[in-house]
């Protein structure tokens, strides 16, 4: 009897895609992920679009993996229907977890924001 692959997917929101590179990074143990996991969703490493994750029936992913910070709508979109289409959802990297640099913006306005970045600094 052959055991069934889980089903895996690996969503983003704003991101450096530098966890992308943290699972790559495992190198030959990819092989046993490959081995336990069918990737149904990884739009980083598959030409995939976010409506055929949308497609996929509720429920239906085991394991979602979800980096980056939610910085917009569209961040905020991914990572709910991520959610809604797996039995499991873990937050992964910095980003995803506390912020990371993205959540830094939330410490001022997006005026000054934008102000400090395309105007006031330094290099600028």
């Amino acid at each position: 009897m052959t055991k069934s692959k889980l089903k895996l997917a690996i969503g983003l929101g704003a991101t450096c895609s530098g966890c992308d590179i943290a699972i790559l990074d495992l190198g030959e143990k990819l092989v046993d992920v490959f081995n336990s996991f069918d990737i149904v969703f990884w739009p980083t490493a598959q030409d995939q679009k976010l409506d055929q994750l949308k497609d996929m029936p509720d429920g239906s992913i085991d394991v979602a993996l979800y980096h980056g910070s939610i910085a917009n709508s569209e961040n905020r979109e991914i990572a709910l229907l991520l959610r809604k289409k797996s039995k499991t959802m873990i937050a992964f990297g910095a980003c995803a977890c506390i912020g990371g640099i993205p959540g830094l913006a939330n410490t001022t306005t997006a005026s000054d924001l934008l102000e400090t970045v395309y105007k006031t600094t330094i290099s600028t």
